[in-house]
């Protein structure tokens, strides 16, 4: 027997070729009609579990593009790129997550209130003249979260940081996207802005 496409959840088989078998006697024994089934080694390779207790079972998560995630995550959290750039501090704090965790070189910052207050003090206060720069360098997803790593830059009047960091992002209950933590590390310092000051 040949089947065109068999879909299962949010998994595709197509071109199956299957044994043709009458199963009215296993029917029978199970109370009801058996219109095929499936082997343990098909069911491993499309991530399905079976809760044999509560004869429940659950497939697993579908593989997503990751970039493509990343993308997606970016074009929604654009606006938060221009909020870090003008200064619109209420509008970057609705960018996090409420438990937040920043890591700098400068200490961590836990909530929204602390990593907004510590951005404040050290780069928003330079807003508009304030440029941030982001080149993704890799990105992993897991479920409806986004890890990424990247290299950044940061420039201001008085100030020229490089780096680079790691992140994790989610979507929340209504589909939009939070940063849950932010970990940067200083690259070089600026040391053409610390010639500046001293003269």
């Amino acid at each position: 027997m040949r089947l065109p496409e068999l879909a299962l959840g949010s998994h595709r088989l197509k071109d199956l070729r299957l044994p043709a078998i009458d199963l009215s006697p296993i029917g029978k024994a199970c109370g009801g009609r058996v219109d095929g089934i499936l082997g343990v080694d098909l069911l491993d390779k499309m991530g399905v579990t079976i809760d044999l207790k509560r004869q429940v079972a659950s497939m697993g998560p579908v593989e997503t593009d990751a970039r493509a995630m990343y993308g997606q995550m970016e074009a929604h959290m654009h606006h938060c790129v221009e909020a870090f750039g003008d200064g619109a501090a209420k509008e970057l704090e609705e960018c996090f997550d409420p438990e937040i965790v920043l890591y700098t070189p400068d200490g961590e910052y836990h909530g929204r209130k602390q990593a907004v207050e510590y951005l404040q003090a050290r780069y928003m206060k330079y807003a508009p003249n304030l440029s941030y720069k982001m080149e993704l360098r890799d990105a992993k997803s897991f479920g409806d979260a986004l890890w990424y790593s990247y290299e950044f830059e940061i420039a201001a009047p008085q100030e020229h940081v490089v780096g680079h960091g790691m992140s994790m992002c989610r979507k929340d209950s209504s589909g939009k996207w939070v940063i849950l933590n932010l970990h940067n590390s200083v690259k070089a310092p600026d040391a053409e802005a610390g010639a500046a000051k001293n003269h």
